[in-house]
């Protein structure tokens, strides 16, 4: 079972404390070891030396305990913690006997045991009062199995005293425990906050890349754009250069008018502003450019009322139209071409016949003029195929109304 991060960070602290404090208890019993010598006792200097030598041999067994890998059981290290205070507190209490009993001024040391314990041990509330409790009997008995009157005031004062600061520690630890918990809680909201805020930095990295990309992307957009529309009514003027009939001079000045005007429409679109033909007008001027040529049977199939598509995508439909429109006029040697359109529901079908140069072709393609009319076809979630039929082709563009 996974044990809360909350105690292990406390069972972290406290075994860190169990050492220092062990070596706190050690330095303690040796240092103060000549203040011994200054009390009147019927014990010898030879009886305090040899009494704080086994406390303090057992304070090092107990700390040396503290940085074995068995400390690190929650368990483990409670036990080691109560022992060297336990083990501190009966040589506290032993020494109160020896200088004098309960008017010795060594049981003050307790206090000080029970306060020190409180700062650097993270017990809980209810292991911490039982171990202080613990500490007040070891007091109590030393005293009584030592023959000390009860009834004197000196012992009276002494017992409450402790007491009074065993409670006094046990408020200090339930405070910092809390303390601890706060900070406990802030440094998860912290770390979780840091993970938001690179979660918050890494999208916004993200979306400058994506964006950058785009900002490439349209640029190339724009260049395939020219060369689509621009070089399709190039492909027409090349092939009407060459006749010198009135008709034929008029639509190639009509055609470097509508060039001029292709331009400028990209010009437009740079600047945020997107000035395209519907649909009708679109097809309406595909119509006579092909009978411009001369060279085909032309059947436009109006529709009266055609689906409303947004100006993107009626400026995507114009770019597929002259890319396809080209490769018609350059490849298929087809001698009849039909167009028209047919909405269905919320969605309108573009179709374009040729009774030549047919093919089959599922909207797909790695390169040349198809990949470019796939990709603007998928940038408007349009669907574009080509059906064989006998010797020419169906070429269909199905585009979603307000898309």
């Amino acid at each position: 079972m996974q044990r809360d991060p909350f105690l292990q960070q406390i069972d972290e602290t406290l075994l860190k404390s169990l050492r220092y404090m062990g070596f706190v208890v050690i330095f303690g019993f040796i240092l103060i070891g000549t203040v011994d010598f200054f009390f009147e006792s019927v014990f010898s200097p030879q009886d305090f030396i040899f009494f704080r030598a086994r406390i303090v041999a057992v304070e090092i067994i107990l700390t040396g305990l503290a940085f074995t890998r068995w400390a690190r059981h929650p368990l483990a290290m409670r036990f080691i913690g109560a022992g060297i205070l336990s083990t501190a507190c009966f040589g506290v209490s032993y020494l109160t006997y020896m200088t004098g009993g309960a008017s010795s001024p060594y049981w003050s040391m307790m206090v000080l045991a029970f306060f020190g314990t409180t700062v650097l041990l993270r017990f809980s509330l209810g292991e911490a009062a039982i171990i202080y409790f613990v500490q007040w009997l070891i007091y109590n008995g030393v005293m009584y199995f030592t023959g000390t009157d009860f009834s004197r005031p000196e012992f009276v004062t002494s017992s409450v005293a402790i007491l009074l600061a065993l409670v006094v520690s046990l408020v200090g630890n339930w405070q910092m425990r809390a303390l601890e918990l706060n900070k406990f809680r802030a440094q998860q909201e912290l770390a979780v906050a840091n993970e938001e805020l690179k979660k918050s930095v890494s999208e916004l990295a993200f979306k400058k890349e994506q964006a950058e990309v785009k900002f490439l992307q349209d640029k190339l957009w724009f260049a395939h754009d020219l060369h689509d529309t621009v070089g399709s009514q190039l492909a027409q003027m090349s092939l009407l250069a060459g006749k010198t009939d009135t008709r034929s001079t008029t639509h190639l000045a009509e055609l470097a008018k509508g060039t001029l005007e292709n331009v400028r429409n990209f010009a437009h679109v740079l600047k945020g502003e997107q000035r395209v033909d519907d649909l009708n007008s679109q097809l309406w001027k595909l119509e006579q450019s092909f009978r411009a040529l001369g060279r085909y049977q032309v059947s436009y199939v109006a529709e009266a009322a055609p689906g409303r598509v947004s100006d993107l995508a009626l400026l995507h439909v114009d770019r597929i139209l002259s890319e396809w429109t080209a490769n018609v006029i350059r490849h298929s040697g087809a001698d009849r071409v039909a167009f028209g359109t047919k909405t269905r529901g919320d969605a309108v079908r573009i179709w374009f016949y040729q009774d030549a140069g047919g093919f089959t072709w599922r909207g797909r393609a790695e390169r040349g003029g198809l990949r470019s009319i796939a990709m603007r076809a998928q940038n408007i979630g349009a669907e574009v195929t080509v059906r064989r039929r006998g010797k020419g082709a169906y070429f269909v563009l199905t585009v979603n109304t307000g898309s």
